[in-house]
């Protein structure tokens, strides 16, 4: 079998987005590949027919984007945007598409709900004149509110969206609701009568900055009317009707700040709500395992049988679980679930292992039902647990190809994001590319990371002090286990908190021979004033305020520490990160600069914090050759 080599990553098929037939006939997905000749990527859809077993390709334009089942369980997709229209067709089986229907609208998401009705959710087209203006204007930008940017959507714009029924058979469109800087709605769920409509509202300061609380308001739809039901009190992750009862699961972020998990309650159509999960039921929502082997939209909640599904991160893994209005409690799926959907007492679901990217399954069957398997050497990874600050911890060490074990080998540790993220033994990449390379690759789950609850995650005020205590442990410790790291030739390497962490621990120890920090945080007192997230998220995190905290902020800014560097270190960031600014990284680059320390940066222009995972082909292909340039130049002694 060949190596994992640097540019298998062009070759992977990533699947995502999976839907299914209202009757449970057919799965339809995304398949994604990479365009490295026209740095893109190109997305066609597929369908998998649960019956003939049949799993075909739907489309071939390289660029789908929204589908739908309709009521004979024939895919509805857009087709093509133009100035004046969207066009959406319609395939029956494995024939040919035909055009459906076209809205003078621009739709961004389509739903069928029954015989031939939708949920539409779309902005006006605009004219030539409003066009011609953007560009006129092009050359500023006029900032009112806090945020003014968000990484990956660029700079916010006053948009003005709506919620419309489309009667395909009438060919009319219906205003239900409009979405606009005053009302700020975000459609969460419509009941089986379709005649309510759950949305959660966005709050801003009279002064124009975003809260961290919204809305939960129901929408009638016959008397078109929008009812606040709880105002203020949660961080909602989704809201959905059941039976008579709404279930929503949110946080008020008082145990654990803003990365505070989740609990469930359950409301009545007035507001007034109870706790549904158990109070101890200490769960992180959603599937926050990292990897740069997955690509697109995955759901974590879905309603049926009368019960809500939903996918946690719990230890190093992501099983799906279901809650009724009894709050009864049951584990669906045991292990490495990514996406899923439910019909009657099936369940199909993507999941990905250590050697496969997302592979089909269902709960029925033994085997997958569409394979894909990585084809390529995939090294083993070993894993020993170990005491830290008072908790258990998991740690995990690849080996690298035809591994000696009277040879000593050059070794990465390999820092994670969030913090409030982890990593698990599910493929990815890099670390293979890494391990096929001779390099043995160790990691592991700090204090701060997900899966083990909110009294883990939560190192408000204590970023660099236990989550560093754990990983140089974890170090030291897979030392002894593991003789053949050579000591003299370690790096160490990390993106977002992985890259802030790595900027720490350059400042507190010179026994790492090369550094590779990513779209960092160098500096607390400076991420305040032009993260997206900054204006709270700094605050929360550090557990101070920079007008009367100064000192607390500076205390755990790497930024503080960087004078003592001695490691070599690449720096990577991207102009369009607006998560983790781009002067985060010129700061620590610029102190190391004067250090006299070999030190070099790349700028990735266009892109954003999502470099690594779904950034351009180009741009991920170039990252990952200087970064792995730099440890062998340092690592391997290699030029």
């Amino acid at each position: 079998m060949n190596d994992t080599k640097l540019k298998d990553i062009l070759d992977y098929k990533f699947l995502s987005n999976l839907e299914i037939s209202k009757g449970g006939d057919k799965l339809a997905y995304k398949m994604t590949k990479a365009n490295c000749k026209d740095n893109k990527y190109d997305s066609n859809l597929f369908i998998y027919d649960l019956h003939s077993k049949e799993n075909y390709q739907a489309t071939d334009d390289n660029k789908s984007s929204i589908f739908t089942f309709d009521k004979d369980a024939n895919l509805v997709y857009k087709k093509d945007s133009t100035d004046e229209k969207d066009t959406f067709f319609v395939k029956a089986g494995s024939g040919v598409g035909h055009k459906y229907f076209s809205l003078a609208k621009d739709v961004s998401s389509i739903k069928w709900l029954k015989d031939e009705l939708f949920l539409v959710k779309a902005s006006e087209k605009k004219s030539k004149e409003e066009q011609e203006k953007i560009k006129d204007e092009s050359y500023f930008k006029e900032v009112t509110k806090l945020p003014f940017y968000f990484n990956g959507a660029g700079f916010l714009k006053d948009e003005q969206v709506a919620y419309y029924f489309y009667d395909k058979a009438k060919d009319e469109l219906d205003l239900l609701v409009e979405s606009d800087p005053t009302t700020n709605l975000t459609f969460c769920h419509i009941n089986e009568n379709l005649d309510k409509i759950l949305f959660l509202k966005a709050n801003n300061t009279p002064n124009g900055v975003m809260e961290l609380v919204e809305d939960l308001v129901l929408f009638d739809v016959k008397e078109k009317k929008v009812e606040t039901l709880i105002s203020k009190e949660f961080s909602y992750s989704t809201a959905r009707f059941i039976g008579n009862r709404i279930v929503f699961v949110a946080t008020d972020m008082k145990k654990g700040g803003i990365n505070e998990d989740a609990l469930i309650y359950s409301c009545d159509y007035d507001g007034n709500y109870t706790l549904l999960s158990p109070s101890d039921f200490d769960m992180a929502f959603g599937n926050s395992i990292g990897t740069d082997a997955r690509f697109g939209t995955s759901r974590t909640f879905e309603v049926a049988n009368n019960k809500l599904y939903f996918v946690v991160t719990e230890f190093e893994d992501s099983p799906l679980y279901s809650i009724d209005l009894s709050g009864n409690i049951t584990k669906e799926i045991s292990s490495k679930v990514e996406d899923f959907v439910v019909a009657g007492d099936d369940i199909y679901y993507f999941s990905m292992d250590k050697d496969t990217l997302y592979e089909l399954k269902a709960t029925t069957s033994s085997e997958p039902l569409i394979e894909n398997k990585v084809n390529t050497r995939v090294c083993p990874i070993e894993t020993f647990d170990f005491e830290s600050n008072g908790d258990n911890l998991k740690a995990y060490v690849i080996l690298p190809k035809d591994f000696d074990e009277n040879k000593k080998y050059p070794t990465l540790l390999s820092v994670h994001g969030g913090p409030k993220t982890e990593l698990s033994d599910i493929f990815h990449h890099e670390h293979q590319m890494f391990a096929n390379d001779g390099y043995i690759v160790i990691y592991t789950n700090p204090h701060g990371s997900s899966g083990r609850g909110v009294k883990f995650s939560d190192i408000r005020g204590k970023y660099g002090d236990i989550d560093y205590d754990d990983l140089m442990k974890f170090t030291d410790l897979a030392l002894e286990k593991y003789p053949q790291i050579d000591s003299q030739k370690m790096g160490v390497y990390g993106g977002s908190y992985g890259g802030f962490m790595t900027n720490w621990i350059i400042g507190h120890t010179n026994r790492f021979r090369a550094a590779c920090s990513q779209r960092s945080i160098s500096n607390w007192t400076s991420f305040y004033g032009v993260s997206d997230i900054g204006y709270y998220f700094a605050t929360d995190q550090t557990a101070g305020d920079i007008w009367e905290d100064f000192d607390k902020l500076w205390e755990q800014s790497p930024l503080k520490y960087a004078k003592n560097v001695t490691t070599p270190t690449l720096f990577i960031h991207s102009d369009e990160d607006y998560r983790c600014p781009l002067e985060q990284g010129i700061q620590m680059y610029a102190r190391i600069k004067l250090n006299e320390v070999p030190t070099k940066m790349y700028i990735f222009h266009g892109e954003n914090h999502e470099l690594s995972r779904s950034g351009k082909p180009k741009g991920r292909i170039k990252r990952l050759e200087e970064i792995k340039s730099w440890f062998d130049k340092y690592l391997k002694d290699e030029n």
